[in-house]
């Protein structure tokens, strides 16, 4: 009588467990736990853009549409999951001067300049063979609009402050 009850129960918790596999094998939600997706877009405005990815990735998106404008490209040769898209958007925003901030509401899509860098470095470079005011006029073409370069005449020197690996980069560039 014992192990008829055991083998029935082992029997029901096999069969169980099978149709809880069968179920979570069908389950229309794992077919969107990570999809690929075509990315492609062309000469396309940021608005368009931003509200593919959000049909992507669930995330709501919060902006000005009055600030955030312009036109941009991403072109993926193939299908991209949600978090790769989102990584693609902000590269995209990323070049066009806007910056994605995360929150509780969702993500702000904000122009760079008011963004607070999370870490600044000031550094004061004495220069031998250069003019101070000129070197400082030629590296704001190549540095980011959120490094500041300034010439200080008198002691033919330039200050450069910003993001720590910005400002290593410009201090490099110069010597």
């Amino acid at each position: 009588m014992r192990s008829r009850l055991c083998f029935s129960h082992a029997a029901a918790l096999l069969s169980t467990n099978f149709f809880l596999c069968i179920l979570l094998l069908w389950s229309p939600s794992l077919t969107w736990a990570t999809p690929s997706e075509a990315f492609s877009f062309e000469n396309a405005d940021i608005q368009t853009v931003v509200n593919h990815v959000a049909g992507l990735t669930g995330i709501t998106f919060v902006f000005d549409p009055d600030r955030v404008k312009g036109k941009i490209t991403v072109l993926s040769p193939k299908g991209v999951s949600p978090a790769v898209a989102l990584k693609l958007l902000e590269s995209a925003l990323a070049l066009h001067g806007y910056s994605l901030l995360s929150r509780s509401e969702g993500m702000l899509i904000v122009p760079v300049e008011h963004v607070a860098p999370k870490a600044m470095t000031v550094k004061v470079i004495r220069l031998n063979y250069a003019q101070a005011g000129e070197l400082a006029y030629t590296l704001s073409w190549v540095a980011p609009p959120w490094v500041r370069i300034v010439p200080h005449i008198p002691t033919n020197s330039l200050i450069i402050s910003g993001p720590p690996a910005m400002v290593d980069e410009l201090v490099d560039l110069v010597r």
